[in-house]
């Protein structure tokens, strides 16, 4: 009986960078769904034992856990200097995206799902922007 390499996700080439867009986009779109749900159940827990109401924690930490998937692919790409060029164009616009539609959103929202909606902007941006990035520009630098 032979021995199946079990498959990861998202998958990763030799260089720890990840493979495809549409996995990588999962992978953050999970990580964000897991840190509002986290998020929301941390600020639930302080609504209840009376330190404030609920939804007044800001939406935008939520993010956090997609950042490092971020973090861990720009690490990968430690061989082009471009990443620095890449990721920062890539945080500015996803950045004004994200903070554009939380501001568009109407005020009686409370800033949990103002900023749960402005992180998942900023994430399928980031994303997006990110991955094909560095795809265009890596090979112009290789």
């Amino acid at each position: 009986m032979t021995e199946q390499a079990t498959q990861k996700f998202p998958r990763r080439d030799g260089s720890g960078r990840i493979v495809s867009l549409v996995e990588m986009l999962l992978f953050v779109f999970l990580l964000l769904a897991v840190g509002i749900v986290m998020l929301s159940a941390i600020d639930a827990l302080f609504w209840l034992l009376g330190f404030g109401e609920f939804g007044q924690i800001s939406g935008w930490i939520s993010a956090l856990l997609a950042m490092f998937v971020f973090l861990d692919d720009f690490r990968a790409w430690i061989d082009y200097r471009i990443r620095w060029v890449v990721g920062g164009g890539a945080l500015l616009l996803s950045a004004v995206g994200g903070l554009g539609i939380g501001g568009l959103m109407p005020e009686f929202w409370a800033p949990l799902f103002h900023g749960a909606i402005g992180a998942a902007v900023f994430v399928l941006m980031y994303t997006v922007l990110w991955f094909v990035g560095m795809r265009m520009m890596g090979d112009h630098e290789a």
